[in-house]
Order: structure tokens, then C-alpha cells, then sequence
């Protein structure tokens, strides 16, 4: 059996494991040695010898104090081992997650991540005092089996034979468990993007009974489909268990039942064991246990180690030098930019471009389209979210992006995407002026629903316009060269949707900013420098000064 957990911990914990093992060997040995004593004791008993108990029972009770102090001791610096070693794991792949790719995370899904880095996590945690526990059983039944050959050889080899029979009958369902748990926990993942759906699409299933249901269907099938696997895993696990206690019982049934039958003087070590066996009997229903849940400890650290992996080989970007931030541009340049969605085998793949495109520092751009036109993706190719495929570059005044440097440019941009998530705390702008923030948000006009104070908003769950109105101040505070706004307006009420169009875009134009926007509202676009339309992934329209003569067909 290949111990992912134990393997982890080696490799993770660079610590002394070293004391931890003795500790937890001696109190093994120790527990083992306590059969001794107890078996001795009851020959005195029966001899009515009582000096004779009462030392044996100081011995006991010294062998009970050094058992107690050594499997604290293991315990207490296992615990401390897991937590700091989970800790550890998590936050190494939370940081290799802040700096792989966008394509990388819509890939692998936000169920799937954080099914790995939450669930998995905790499970290991959960399960790796088992291992320790299987070690000090193992242990244990080793002496005991030793003690066995030192009163009987017979009641030894039969001991060990049921032990390897055991063994063979357990590891023959093993590979099946696992496999089984493994796919369970691919299904957790699953499960957990039908819950995020349900709670992140609520408004839409509760308008609509037909997507509601279907949802709720998917669910179910998702639910059947882990019950089945995690219940084949239950079941060949509670096997090894009957399979264990009978096989004991069979021992236990041959040593008192027939072997004094054939062996003289047998009969005087049958009680001994008869202890032994009994112990062995227990502790081996409880590694049966300790097993299973190191075998989903296993899984977990099966689905980390592929996590990671797929992470490394996707690539990670450099953390940004505050020296190389680039405060300011002249012009960016798309030529020849395309990207392609790779989409399953019987589907058709959906392709931005080739594109041709200039921006130019200080102007305001708008980006029409029907749905699936491609706005968003040319917003991502734009932002440097996505990488062009080959043939097509970005070139930066008169630096072509490479991987490089792409990072760099990015931090160009300010960003509120339709999708856009709202920070409870304004990361990456400490010291925050509070009273710019309070002014702020009475000139969004939602000072009277939330609040700035010790570095954070008191509240976030408003409306979508609101929660864009906070995003927005979030941007305006970041004083990035560039603005982008993927339909912001679009969830504004009149007022707001006017402001946005006649005073916002003015302010940041004054400010020398470029802005880039996605938006329906023709009525405003003569307060665009240009207008660009899309179509099925292609820039089909570029007008200059819209408002200069100029009509756009949509």
C-alpha cells in the first residue's frame, strides 16, 4: 500500500520527525507490554499471591505513565505537524493561483479549485492523526505477536496466518475503494459548482421554473452519482471489517476449542492467548478503520499533487517590481490578434479574430456588439487577460508583449468586468484617505447604505448598480492610466446611467485617462472619440467622432 499521506508529510515538513516517531514507538511498545503485565498479574491472582500483584501493579502503573506521556507527546506534535503543513499547502497553491492564468481558472472551474484547496485540505487534516494511529497499531500488534511466539508458537502461527489472510482479502477491495473515492470526490467538484449556480443564479432559476428544475436535476443526478460511488467505497470497507472480526473469531475459536484438543499442556497458556488474540482483534478493526480514512487522505493528496502539477506546467508570472510599473503610454497596438475557445469535439469553436486595432493615450473608445459578438473576449486580449495566439502580438508603444512583460502591462488597466467581483477592503491602496472615500460615496449617492471605516466598506450586498457604483470608486481610487468598463451602465438607473456617459467619462477624459467601454446606449455615443463594432468575432466598424457627422448601423 503506497502511503500518499505519509509521503506528503515527508516532503512537506521539513521539521524533526524524528523524536515524534520514538515517542509514539515506545508508546506502542509499551500498550503492548501492558498485555504482559495483565497476564502475569492474573497467573499471581489465581496463586493468591498478593505481595506479588502489588508489585506487578506498581509496574503497571509505571507502564501506564510512560505510555501516557509518549502518545501525548507524538499526538500533540502530530497535531502541530498537520496544522502548519496544511497552512503551508494552502497557501502555496492560493499563491500560484493569484499568479497563473485567467484561461487556467475558467478551465478548471471554481468548484473544482475550491473543492481541492478547502475540502481536500480538510480532509487530510482530518485524516492524518489516522496515520499516525495506524503506525502505533501496527506496532502494537508486532509485540503482541512477538509475546504470542514467546508462550505459544502454535497460537503465533495461527495469529499470523489469519493476519495474512487478512491482509490479502482487505488489499483486494482496497484498489477498488479508492478508485471509487476518487471519482467521488471528482463529482464533489462537480456538486459544488451546481450549489454556486444555484446560489449565484437565484434570481434567474426563481423567474424561471423550466431552468429551475433543470438545474435541480443536474443536481440530482450529481448527488445519485456520488451516493453510488461513496456507497461502493462504504460497503467494500465495511467487508474488510466483517472479514477482520470473523477471521479473528476463527483464530480465537481454533486456539480455545481445538488445539488443546491435540497439544498437551497447551491448556495453561489458552487464557494468555485468548487476551492476545482479543487485542489483536481490536486493534486490527480499528487499522481497518484508520485505513479507509487514510485511503480518502490519499485521494486528497493525489488531487493537491495533480492541482499543482497542472498549475506549474501552465506557467506563472513574476510579481511586478513597483520600480516597472508604467505610468503612462502613447499608443497600444493589436495586429493580427486572435484567439480561439477550444470547445469539445462535436461543437463548433468560436474564433476572435484576426484584429487590427489602435488606441491611443487620452481617448474615450466604445465597444458595440450583439451577445457573442466577442466584446468580452476582446476586453480580456485587450487587458492581457488572454494571450493571442500565435501570429497575432500587442505591442506597447514599441515593445511587442511577451510573457515576460505581460504582467507589467497589465497593471496598465483598471477593470469592471460584467462579471466583476466587489473587495469588502480596498486592497492594493493603503493608506486610504477615509474622507476621499466618504465624499466619494455621497457623490455615488449610496453614503446612506454604506460606509468607509477602518479600511473597508460596512457593506457590500446592495444592488448591482450600487455594488458598480462602489467598483467604481474602487477604480477611480486605483489612478490607473487606462479605464476599462464592460456595460457598467447597464444596471444604472437614468440618473446614473446619464452621469456616467456626460460626467464620469468627461472627468476621467480631463484627467488625461483612456477610456475603454462596452455599451448599448447609442444615444451617447457622440460622447465617444470612436466607435468600434463587432460581429462574430470580428471588428466589422471603426468610426471616428461619431458624433461628428457620423451614423453607425447596428
Amino acid at each position: 500500500m503506497n502511503i500518499k499521506t505519509a509521503e506528503f508529510y515527508n516532503r512537506e515538513h521539513q521539521g524533526p520527525k524524528g523524536r515524534v516517531i520514538f515517542m509514539s514507538c515506545m508508546g506502542s511498545i509499551t500498550f503492548a507490554l501492558l498485555l504482559a503485565v495483565v497476564n502475569q498479574a492474573a497467573e499471581i491472582v489465581a496463586d493468591l499471591t498478593v505481595s506479588g500483584e502489588l508489585w506487578l501493579f506498581l509496574i503497571f502503573l509505571a507502564i501506564c505513565a510512560v505510555m501516557i506521556v509518549c502518545k501525548y507527546y507524538a499526538m500533540y506534535h502530530t497535531t502541530r505537524i498537520i496544522q502548519k503543513t496544511v497552512r503551508k499547502v494552502r497557501l502555496r497553491l492560493v499563491d500560484k493561483i493569484r499568479h497563473t492564468e485567467l484561461q487556467f481558472v475558467d478551465r478548471k472551474g471554481k468548484g473544482e479549485l475550491y473543492a481541492r484547496i478547502v475540502q481536500d485540505t480538510e480532509l487530510i487534516a482530518l485524516s492524518s492523526p489516522y496515520l499516525l494511529s495506524l503506525f502505533e497499531t501496527a506496532l502494537s500488534t508486532v509485540v503482541v505477536l512477538f509475546y504470542m511466539a514467546y508462550i505459544s508458537i502454535t497460537g503465533f502461527v495461527l495469529a499470523l496466518t489469519g493476519m495474512i489472510i487478512m491482509n490479502i482479502i482487505f488489499f483486494s477491495h482496497h484498489i477498488r475503494i479508492k478508485e471509487n473515492l476518487r471519482k467521488a470526490r471528482a463529482k464533489e467538484g462537480d456538486f459544488t459548482d451546481a450549489i454556486n449556480d444555484t446560489i449565484s443564479g437565484f434570481k434567474e432559476i426563481r423567474v424561471n421554473t423550466r431552468k429551475n428544475n433543470d438545474l435541480f436535476a443536474d443536481i440530482k443526478v450529481l448527488a445519485k452519482e456520488s451516493e453510488r460511488l461513496k456507497t461502493e467505497a462504504e460497503i467494500s470497507n465495511n467487508k474488510n471489517i466483517v472479514s477482520t472480526i470473523v477471521l479473528t473469531l476463527m483464530v480465537l475459536a481454533i486456539i480455545v476449542f481445538i488445539v488443546p484438543v491435540f497439544s498437551n499442556g497447551h491448556n495453561e497458556v489458552v487464557t494468555e492467548l485468548v487476551a492476545a488474540t482479543l487485542l489483536i482483534l481490536g486493534m486490527s478493526g480499528l487499522a481497518t478503520r484508520y485505513i479507509h480514512s487514510i485511503t480518502r487522505s490519499n485521494v486528497a493528496v493525489e488531487n493537491l499533487e495533480r492541482l499543482e502539477a497542472e498549475l506549474d506546467s501552465f506557467g506563472t508570472y513574476a510579481a511586478v517590481d513597483a520600480r516597472d510599473i508604467i505610468e503612462d503610454f502613447r499608443e497600444i497596438a493589436l495586429r493580427s490578434v486572435t484567439f480561439q475557445y477550444n470547445r469539445k469535439v462535436d461543437e463548433k469553436s468560436f474564433t476572435v479574430g484576426p484584429i487590427e486595432l489602435d488606441i491611443r493615450q487620452g481617448e474615450v473608445l466604445f465597444i458595440v456588439g450583439g451577445n457573442g459578438s466577442g466584446k468580452s473576449t476582446l476586453m480580456k486580449l485587450l487587458t492581457g487577460l488572454y494571450y493571442p495566439l500565435a501570429g497575432g502580438s500587442i505591442t506597447l508603444d514599441d515593445t511587442i508583449l511577451t510573457r515576460t512583460n505581460y504582467q507589467t502591462y497589465r497593471e496598465l488597466f483598471s477593470v469592471i468586468f460584467t462579471d466583476f467581483h466587489l473587495f469588502k477592503k480596498l486592497y492594493g491602496l493603503e493608506p486610504v484617505d477615509e474622507q476621499q472615500v466618504r465624499h466619494l460615496l455621497k457623490e455615488m449617492d449610496i453614503h446612506k447604505k454604506t460606509d468607509f471605516i477602518d479600511g473597508r466598506f460596512t457593506r457590500i450586498d446592495l444592488s448591482t448598480g450600487q455594488r458598480k457604483r462602489l467598483a467604481y470608486i474602487a477604480s477611480l481610487l486605483g489612478d490607473k492610466p487606462i479605464y476599462l468598463f464592460d456595460e457598467w451602465a447597464a444596471d444604472q438607473d437614468p440618473v446614473f446611467r446619464k452621469y456616467f456617459y456626460i460626467k464620469f467619462l468627461e472627468d476621467l477624459r480631463k484627467m488625461k485617462k483612456t477610456v475603454i467601454a462596452v455599451t448599448h446606449d447609442d444615444r451617447y455615443f457622440d460622447r465617444a472619440d470612436r466607435v468600434i463594432k463587432m460581429e462574430d468575432g470580428q471588428v466589422v466598424e471603426d468610426i471616428r467622432n461619431p458624433g461628428h457627422g457620423h451614423t453607425l448601423g447596428m
